[in-house]
């Protein structure tokens, strides 16, 4: 492993999000719901973006959280309500507890998740 001493952890959540809309305020509400249950440090704004208008391919809405220990990208596809969350940090945290929030939050019908 490449420099043992920093400790790094990534947790990747995929799921069929249940609940009926996705915005712009959802996005950013769950962004900010993870770092504070996480108890990261925000550097900057929610980044909040859509390829909507240049993709053929990927219809939906997404955004990122930067922190002091990494950060959070969360996207989503419309037409399939496909969601996937990849959290990267240098600081330990709770896989668990944030699989846990995702579930009640999306009530996604399908939930995968793995820590790396």
């Amino acid at each position: 492993m490449i420099c043992p001493q920093i400790l790094r952890q990534r947790l990747i959540i995929e799921g069929i999000y249940g609940i009926p809309h996705f915005d712009e305020t959802t996005v950013r509400q769950i962004l900010e719901n993870l770092t504070h249950q996480l108890d990261m440090t925000p550097i900057a704004d929610t980044v909040i973006f859509s390829p909507d208008a240049v993709s053929q391919l990927h219809h939906g809405i997404g955004g990122f959280q930067a922190w002091a220990e990494s950060g959070c990208s969360l996207y989503t596809w419309r037409e399939s309500r496909l969601f996937t969350i990849d959290i990267y940090s240098c600081k330990g945290f709770d896989a668990e507890q944030c699989v846990h929030y995702v579930r009640d939050r999306m009530t996604p019908s399908t939930l995968e998740w793995r820590l790396v």
